[in-house]
């Protein structure tokens, strides 16, 4: 897991760039790497505070003091503040100050969320495989527990019944004696 700080550091290093690169003169093309970096640091952000915020839903988080669960929420909070407003600064740049590329951004968004959509449904997916795998090994322990407790009782039952037919069978024999 990344640490916060060093993405943040890493995203303010990519709109800096950005801004002089286009105060430069420079065409938004010149910038991939910075805008891309930017993104990067951003993305892994969020993929720190969503793992953050897993481990925690299912019960794995390491014991740490308040004190550490408190800087964890403050970094995880002021950060994701701070990429907001630095991604809308991006935004504004790319759409208003280079030139030719007003619709980049948008572009860039739609395809950014397609790809995060698709990478969601395949995370969810496989998580609902190991559910449904968790659930049909469950649901055989169960059968097999069954089928046991019922061999049992038939076992039991025809033991019961064979004592029974036998003590009728040896009183009939043996009770006039």
């Amino acid at each position: 897991m990344i640490e916060i700080a060093v993405a943040y550091a890493a995203a303010q290093a990519a709109v800096a760039g950005v801004k002089a690169a286009i105060e430069l003169g420079k065409e938004a093309q010149d910038c991939y790497h910075e805008i891309a970096s930017f993104f990067q640091a951003q993305g892994e952000i969020q993929a720190t505070i969503i793992e953050q915020e897993h481990e925690k839903k299912m019960g794995r988080t390491n014991p740490i003091s308040q004190g550490e669960a408190t800087k964890q929420a403050l970094d995880a909070t002021f950060a994701a503040r701070k990429m907001f407003r630095m991604e809308q600064e991006l935004k504004e740049i790319l759409i208003y100050q280079s030139g030719n590329e007003s619709g980049l951004y948008d572009e860039m968004c739609m395809r950014r969320d397609s790809i995060i959509l698709e990478v969601k449904n395949r995370i969810e997916e496989e998580a609902r495989q190991v559910r449904m795998a968790a659930a049909a090994a469950k649901r055989r322990r169960e059968e097999r527990i069954q089928n046991i407790q019922e061999w049992c009782a038939v076992v039991v039952g025809v033991s019961i019944s064979s004592a029974i037919i036998w003590a009728v069978w040896w009183l009939f024999k043996h009770g006039d004696e």
